[in-house]
């Protein structure tokens, strides 16, 4: 059966959505991932009854709401359930406007139930104010799966004639609970669109995020609910397009965690796959069934722009990210104080201008390196879903693990906080720990076994298939580690991919410059080149040029300025939200476009 099954994915991946769809599907029916828990039930469910085996999917239905439920209530993480079975409701219960009938009347009973159960005291009108649109509860991900949630709920209730009339525990109706939750998400559409898109940036948990945005352009019956994130569906894979080489993504990542996630793994690992049939295929995880079975489709022009990777050429993209906290005293969502989201710790209210975090990539066919440029500030200035776990650093094409990036040791329990600040232009980056970091400790530079390597003058040279590569730890010295199941967490399965250049002094500065095999003649020449370029490091003030790429750096190590490119101070709040030859948009505006060549799309998020 898997075999079989693995041969039909080969041959899926050079389909289309449907057909990649569907290889998961039966894949799904046949043994659903993961084999336990809540997820497990609804995976089953939706293959199921994607596949019209009414039988097996009430079965699972109704095992969860006995089963496994109860424990997800009481536990509090029923968000990351909710909106998955909102989807099956909307595909298949009596009134839908897709598969109508496919689920017995008994199993659309039960989840209705779950659904009351868990939203009747929870939701409140107060979590839709306009005032609070920035305000983020757990995490960004968390966020976004709880009030899609919510939203998905509403608008259920609001049109079952067993639940129209009921009250939420704040005396709400499900038809005002509905609007509310529908204004604000047109809000929220504009807000991100215009302003950065996500906080965790690049990270792994996009994708639970996208799962709840995928619902919105699916089933939102408002329209402009629909085509708002139909639009920022389009921004958001054009984003990722535009920095990814087959699948992988380059460019800075935050919420990246040690081991896997950032020594091979990849923010769309998996999802990806269904839309273009880029990077691991067949993934069967339960945050991609929303985008596995999702009628939406990219627009052609992101089509092109992730398909056409030498098509792309060479160029710089800016952007700007929300990530700033808002200088506001400790906030309640809700003002009931036995609610569950009353408690203050772990809500985020962002700052809605942003400001002090600029985004740089540099994109070529074989590479692409990149960076979050902060300006130097204490860690309490940021949310920590901004500055948890920081990645900056470069891909190779050619590999799909050759990478080389900034990482300090991981601490035992937790996770490091606004690790570093770096300045970048093309292929030249220089990072440095910042010592306002929290929990962090030591500075090395992750070198993958993919990469050869050679050792001249304190620099470290590395050729990849289509680039070659230079690090620099400029003062204090170096040594080799290698790498540790500690370093991974002990996560099952962990092993040495490559090994960590120690900065002996960790606040060091470091220079990572690349460039393309075809803009250097060898690899002998590139070192010679490298070793030729003016470094001058004197009273904490770094000045390198690089030749290759045409730029000069200057770097203040005591945080006393801004570095400087080519001479002029760093701007960490442009006029352009986002600045590329393929994404353009002024800040706070309201329009993005995309465009490719001849192809153009035009986002209007103020219709």
């Amino acid at each position: 059966m898997n075999t079989i099954l693995a041969a039909i994915a080969v041959a899926a991946a050079l389909a289309g959505p449907a057909e990649r769809r569907d290889v998961v599907m039966r894949a799904q029916l046949a043994r659903p991932y993961p084999e336990t828990g809540c997820w497990h039930y609804e995976d089953l469910a939706l293959a199921a009854y994607w596949l019209n085996e009414r039988a097996k999917g009430d079965q699972a239905i109704l095992t969860e709401y006995k089963q496994e439920f109860p424990g997800s209530l009481k536990e509090g993480n029923f968000h990351w359930h909710a909106y998955i079975l909102e989807r099956i409701y909307f595909l298949f219960a009596r009134d839908s406007k897709h598969f109508s009938g496919r689920m017995s009347a008994e199993a659309e009973a039960a989840l209705l139930d779950m659904l009351w159960q868990w939203a009747g005291p929870r939701c409140r009108l107060e979590m839709t104010l306009p005032e609070r649109d920035w305000w983020k509860w757990g995490s960004e991900n968390h966020h976004a799966q709880a009030w899609v949630s919510f939203w998905g709920a509403a608008q259920i209730f609001a049109k079952h004639p067993d639940y129209k009339n009921r009250r939420y525990a704040d005396g709400t109706t499900p038809a005002q609970m509905a609007t509310a939750f529908s204004e604000y998400f047109k809000r929220h559409a504009r807000e991100r669109a215009v302003k950065g898109l996500l906080v965790e940036c690049n990270s792994g948990y996009n994708k639970y995020t996208l799962g709840g945005w995928y619902n919105l352009a699916d089933f939102a019956e408002d329209p402009v609910v629909r085509r708002r994130f139909a639009m920022l569906l389009d921004l958001f894979w054009a984003d990722w397009a535009i920095e990814q080489i087959n699948g992988v993504r380059g460019g800075s990542r935050h919420r990246c965690y040690p081991g896997r996630d950032s020594t091979d793994g990849s923010s769309m690992d998996g999802l990806a796959w269904f839309h273009f049939g880029l990077g691991p295929a067949n993934s069967k995880h339960p945050s991609h069934m929303c985008g596995a079975t999702t009628f939406w489709r990219p627009s052609p022009v992101v089509s092109a722009l992730a398909l056409d990777v030498a098509g792309r050429g060479v160029y710089e993209y800016f952007s700007r990210r929300p990530g700033l906290k808002a200088n506001m005293p400790p906030v309640n969502y809700v003002s009931d104080p036995q609610h569950p989201f009353h408690v203050p710790q772990g809500i985020y209210p962002l700052h809605p201008d942003g400001g002090g975090l600029l985004r740089y990539t540099y994109c070529t066919p074989d590479f692409v390196i990149g960076t979050s440029m902060v300006e130097a500030r204490p860690f309490e200035d940021w949310t920590a879903i901004s500055s948890q776990n920081r990645w900056e650093g470069v891909i190779f094409a050619g590999h799909p693990t050759a990478r080389i990036f900034t990482q300090p040791l991981t601490p035992k329990r937790g996770s490091v906080y606004n690790a570093h600040w770096s300045v970048q232009k093309r292929g030249v980056l220089i990072v440095q720990r910042l010592k306002t970091v929290k929990a962090a400790k030591g500075q090395r530079i992750w070198f993958d076994a993919a990469l050869r390597r050679a050792e001249t003058n304190g620099w470290v040279f590395a050729e990849a298939p289509q680039a070659f590569a230079a690090v620099r730890v400029v003062t204090g010295g170096t040594a080799w580690e290698s790498d540790s199941i500690e370093q991974h967490r002990k996560k099952k399965g962990a092993t040495d991919t490559g090994e960590w250049l120690k900065c002996v002094n960790e606040f060091s500065p470091v220079i990572i410059e690349v460039v393309r095999k075809a803009d250097c003649a060898s690899f002998a020449e590139f070192q010679r080149a490298t070793l030729a370029n003016p470094l001058r490091w004197e009273k904490n003030r770094l000045d390198y040029t690089s030749r290759l790429n045409k730029t000069t750096l200057t770097f203040f190590a005591d945080y006393s300025r801004p570095p400087l490119v080519d001479g002029q101070p760093l701007n960490y709040a442009p006029q352009r939200v986002y600045d590329s030859p393929f994404i353009q948009a002024d800040f706070g505006k309201g329009v993005v476009t995309v465009q490719k060549g001849s192809q153009k799309l035009v986002l209007d998020f103020n219709q």
